[in-house]
């Protein structure tokens, strides 16, 4: 079972904004908070990275993807003045995004001298469960140089096709731009798994040859009814070796992982398709209404009835 494949099945983007950055002289852009996952892709010249953390030098190549959006900024230097991203989106006469796809890219100048830097960015929101099982435990920053031989080369090409799209407004952008975010979160995720940065979730237990087994057993037959005895077995060690392990890298037990992809499965039959409650209770292999039940509300706050009419009434406030 392709585990990675399997979740990307349960999500999809639901909104993206494109722009190209060109800096040239002293600048700085504060990013703020926002929803959605950013992006900065540095395609000519070099920047700064100001977060919590000590201040990274960014060159060309240098892919920046801020999986939770926390307080960050871009600047030509450590000590640069900062202008909002908001002001810098408004002083070039261009589309503040809310969500939803933009329907154009935006081209952004920024600075007091001619562009010598320039940052190919974007935004992208993610729709479904499964985010969450790969993004929660994952940096809250993630720093990846496309240059580098360990990474798919098919992450370079995802950024150079986003830049590309970038350049100017054809027919077909908006269709084309969420398809190439669906390419481009794919080719992270790829890519990440084989990276230190990226030492305790869903992509570390991927990369460990043991868990990566187990991993591939739950998604393949959710249904069965898992212990730690038995997807030790899956992994060929012993139960209490794997159960350290497990919680090691993915960040969670083996059973709590277990139940988190059968709700995550439940949650989008229970949106997206016309079963009936007690068809996805057998599907996920619950002895009873009751034990399901209590399962699904226990992780999402909601009867699974409760949650479906939730969805239903919220797909039709969107379309209206």
């Amino acid at each position: 079972m392709d585990v990675l494949s399997d979740i990307f099945s349960s999500i999809r983007i639901d909104g993206s904004v494109l722009a190209e950055i060109r800096c040239g002289g002293d600048w700085g852009i504060d990013m703020e908070s926002g929803h959605g996952i950013p992006f900065y892709y540095v395609i000519e010249g070099q920047c700064w990275l100001l977060g919590e953390a000590r201040p990274v030098q960014l060159s060309k190549g240098d892919l920046v993807v801020a999986m939770h959006w926390p307080r960050h900024a871009l600047a030509s230097f450590p000590d640069s003045p900062l202008q909002t991203a908001r002001d810098l989106i408004a002083s070039n006469g261009s589309e503040f995004w809310t969500g939803g796809t933009l329907g154009r890219p935006n081209i952004l100048r920024a600075g007091n001298a001619e562009p010598d830097v320039t940052i190919l960015s974007g935004v992208f929101s993610l729709k479904g469960r499964g985010a969450a099982i790969l993004i929660d435990q994952l940096p809250a920053m993630m720093h990846l140089s496309v240059e580098e031989q360990n990474l798919a080369p098919q992450l370079k090409m995802a950024l150079d096709f986003i830049h590309h799209e970038s350049q100017a407004t054809r027919p077909g952008y908006v269709a084309v731009a969420t398809r190439l975010m669906d390419l481009l979160f794919i080719q992270v995720l790829r890519s990440a798994i084989t990276q230190p940065s990226v030492p305790i979730g869903l992509l570390a237990g991927l990369a460990d040859p043991h868990v990566s087994r187990t991993l591939a057993a739950v998604h393949a037959s959710p249904s069965t009814d898992w212990t730690v005895a038995t997807l030790a077995r899956e992994a060929f060690l012993s139960r209490t070796t794997f159960a350290e392990r497990f919680k090691q890298m993915v960040g969670i037990t083996p059973i709590q992982y277990v139940v988190r992809w059968r709700m995550t499965i439940a949650e989008d039959l229970l949106a997206r398709s016309d079963l009936t409650v007690e068809q996805i209770r057998l599907r996920l292999g619950y002895a009873s209404s009751f034990v399901f039940a209590r399962a699904f509300r226990a992780h999402s706050g909601l009867a699974p009835r409760e949650y479906r009419l939730a969805c239903r009434q919220r797909d039709v406030s969107s379309k209206a």
